[in-house]
Parts: C-alpha cells; sequence; structure tokens
C-alpha cells in the first residue's frame, strides 16, 4: 500500500510499554547494531511511555515513537517543548506509512490535550521531515583546527583562571554550573536533569573508536568558580615516529569570553597533539572570530534541529523577537489541519506577542516547514522567499518579519535526544 494512504488494518498502534519493547525494531532499522546493556539503561532512564508509541503486526512492534517532556531555550528563553526521537521502522514494513501515522497520532495528542506548542527532532536523514511540516530550525558546524593555525587574533586574558582535568562524573557539579549559566542565551539548548546529564558525558567504550576516555577540562576563577569547561577525548595517532594525537571536543561552554579563550587555548596546547577537531559547534561559533586563520578550521555545516509548530498560534507567542513586527501569516498545513488559515501575529521587542486568526489580506504565505524553520531565531525569511519557498504578499513585509523572527545568538543544541 502506498504510504499516501496510511497503513491498512493489520497495523496496531498503541502506547510503548517499555524501552525494551524498541530495542528490537531500532535493531533492525539501524543495520542490526543492538545497543549495548550500559546504552539502553541510559537511554530507558529517559523513556517516557505515556509519550511513546508503537506500531505492531501480527502483535509484535515493527515502528517506534519515543516522544520526551523537554525543556528548550527559544528566543526569550526556556519555554517546554516536546522532544521526539528514535522514530524507526524495521525493513519489512517500510513504505507503508508507518511513521507518518506514528507522527501525525503524537502531534494531533498533543494538540488536542494543549501539550507542548513546539516540536523538535534531530533527523538521521535531512530529507525525511519537511515532509510534515518540519523546518531546518538549526545548524551546526565542524571545526578541525589543524597544528599550524593555532594562533588568536589576540589573547583575551584569563591570567586568573586554573585548569583542571577531571573525569566527568569529578566534574559533573562545574559542568552543570557552567551549562545552566548559559542555557538561558542560546536558542535550542536543552535543560538537563540527572538523568538528561548522564546521557551527556556518556562514555561506552565501544563507542570511542579508539580513543581514550572521556575526559572534562575545567577552567575555575580564583573563588573556586567554575567559568568553563570541555568535554573530550584524545586518539593515539603517530606520525615518523612523532605524537599526532587526535583530540576531539563533545561539548565546551563557558560564562565569558576570556574562559570560552582560555579553555580553547588549553585544549590547543595539549601535549602530542595534532588536530583538534570539534565535532558540533554553533554556526557563529566565537572560534571562528577568535583564529587568526579561520579558513584552516575548514569549517563545514550541516544540519541540526528540525521543529515545527503543534499549534501556531500558541509557538509564535511562546516566543519573543528580535523587532516590532505586524504581519498576516497565510499558512499551509497539511499534517496539522487546524493551523492552516490565515493568522495575525503582532509583537514588540519587549516581549509582548499575540497571534490570532483573521480575515485579513494576507502579507505572507508559507507553508508549516518555513514556519518551523524560524521559529528558534536561525531561519531567515529572506533567504527561504529567494529560494522560492515564502511569497511576499505585500511589499515590505518579507524583510520586517525576517528581521522580527531573527535571533543573535544562533541557535544551537549540543545534544542528540
Amino acid at each position: 500500500m502506498a504510504a499516501g494512504n496510511g497503513p491498512d488494518a493489520r497495523y496496531e498502534f498503541r502506547a510503548a510499554a517499555e524501552w525494551a519493547e524498541f530495542g528490537a525494531v531500532i535493531d533492525l532499522a539501524y543495520g542490526g547494531h543492538p545497543h549495548s546493556p550500559a546504552h539502553s539503561a541510559v537511554v530507558g532512564a529517559l523513556f517516557e511511555p505515556k509519550r511513546s508509541l508503537v506500531a505492531c503486526y501480527g502483535g509484535r512492534p515493527c515502528a517506534t515513537f519515543a516522544g520526551y517532556a523537554l525543556e528548550m531555550t527559544l528566543p526569550g528563553g526556556p519555554v517546554p517543548v516536546a522532544g521526539i526521537g528514535y522514530v524507526a521502522v524495521a525493513p519489512p514494513h517500510r513504505r507503508r506509512g508507518l511513521m507518518r501515522e506514528l507522527l501525525r497520532r503524537a502531534l494531533t495528542a498533543l494538540h488536542e490535550e494543549r501539550g507542548e506548542p513546539v516540536a523538535v527532532l534531530h533527523s538521521t536523514e535531512p530529507g525525511i521531515y519537511g515532509r510534515f511540516g518540519f523546518g531546518l530550525a538549526s545548524q551546526a558546524v565542524e571545526l578541525s583546527v589543524p597544528p599550524e593555525a593555532r594562533a588568536f587574533t589576540h589573547e583575551p586574558g584569563g591570567d586568573s583562571l586554573t585548569p583542571e582535568v577531571l573525569s566527568p562524573e569529578d566534574a559533573s557539579a562545574a559542568v552543570t554550573a557552567v551549562y545552566d549559566a548559559c542555557l538561558p542565551e542560546r536558542p535550542g539548548m536543552l535543560r538537563r536533569d540527572a538523568a538528561w546529564q548522564r546521557r551527556a558525558v556518556e562514555d561506552e567504550p565501544a563507542s570511542r573508536h579508539g580513543a581514550g576516555r572521556l575526559l572534562c577540562l575545567v577552567a575555575s576563577g580564583p573563588g573556586g568558580e567554575p567559568r568553563g569547561y570541555a568535554l573530550y577525548r584524545m586518539r593515539p595517532a603517530w606520525q615518523r615516529s612523532r605524537p599526532r594525537y587526535e583530540l576531539t571536543v563533545r561539548e565546551l561552554f563557558a560564562r565569558d569570553a576570556a574562559a570560552y579563550a582560555f579553555v580553547w587555548r588549553a585544549l590547543l596546547d595539549t601535549d602530542l597533539t595534532g588536530t583538534v577537531r570539534a565535532q558540533t559547534r554553533p554556526v557563529d561559533d566565537p572560534l571562528l572570530a577568535l583564529l587568526d586563520d579561520p579558513r584552516s578550521a575548514a569549517p563545514t555545516l550541516r544540519d541540526q534541529l528540525y521543529a515545527r509548530a503543534v499549534d501556531l498560534d500558541r509557538a509564535l507567542t511562546a516566543r519573543t523577537y528580535s523587532a516590532p513586527v505586524d504581519v498576516v501569516l497565510e499558512v499551509s498545513d497539511a499534517m496539522c489541519p487546524w493551523n492552516a488559515g490565515r493568522w495575525q501575529l503582532t509583537a514588540d521587542a519587549d516581549g509582548f506577542a499575540e497571534c490570532t486568526r483573521t480575515g485579513a489580506a494576507a502579507d505572507l504565505a508559507l507553508t508549516a516547514r518555513e514556519v518551523g524553520a524560524v521559529l528558534l531565531g536561525g531561519g531567515s525569511l529572506v533567504q527561504l522567499a529567494q529560494a522560492g519557498r515564502v511569497a511576499e504578499l505585500r511589499p515590505g513585509a518579507l524583510r520586517a518579519a525576517s528581521a522580527a523572527f531573527r535571533h543573535d545568538p544562533a541557535p544551537f543544541c549540543p545534544m542528540a535526544f
């Protein structure tokens, strides 16, 4: 049966009973690579059965959907969002419309129960979720700094800071303090409780790929207050009998510019190190402005968070705006038809925002996918219009709305869920 017609009556949909139901489906969906018991324990502790769904065939799960109650920073501060993960379909059951149906059921339930107004996810394949109304809401860069490109444009202090290398467990309090201080500033950041913190520092030997254990560099001020940290690991490598270890940064945050530069300088000057790689950094990472030769860091752009409005009016009023705006949006939304129609968004730069249905003439026409792309302040309505994905129906409305939706700094999510 074609996916557009939905799954046939042989498939049963129900709430998930426990994380173990997901295991066999995810194993098959990802090519026969089962989770280790240690990893299953970490992700199982995050599992929320009442928010999760399975599709069954012959009584056995064949497709999965994990839902999470999260708190994520949007422009203006942290708000509740619905996280989505482990959307997987076993190979014999693909192209049956199971993924679409799982998403439709979950989004409909959020709408009917007045749950979180915004849904977010990370995508294994970027082409999948646009057809379900999810827009690319944040991007990230991978940086690779070779030994010859470690010079900074300037050294912005940090002389009063003291570095210490600890295990993630011993550094837990310092990591939490710095991370929580940075949380409100950048859209896309997740609030982490103890279970999500364990996920952030998970260190399975099988996932090290030849590198050593996870380490944590903490930079502290004179009174012992943590000001910055980096989670990293090192993989041994030698060239012509000389050490050229690869140091990979998993996560790095700091309270201020001096601590940020201090932590990076300490990593770049680590003994035995050749290339220093940061696999996931914000697109506007200050390191790109700090390096004297940013070209040599070979920034590589990739997609990151995808977002969509569950209820468009509540989603657009859950965030703040960078400039005053008064615009009528004509929105198409096949997955969540209650969002379709014309909406008047009125907001100022002081935190007020109102979004209501209207019969007034539309200023911009777009789909739910484009709304999702600008929800976190990272997407540009002007860019989307230049790609033919947003239509300007009133001259001047496009640039005014684009300026209001944009946020500085750019959105970024440091971990998958």
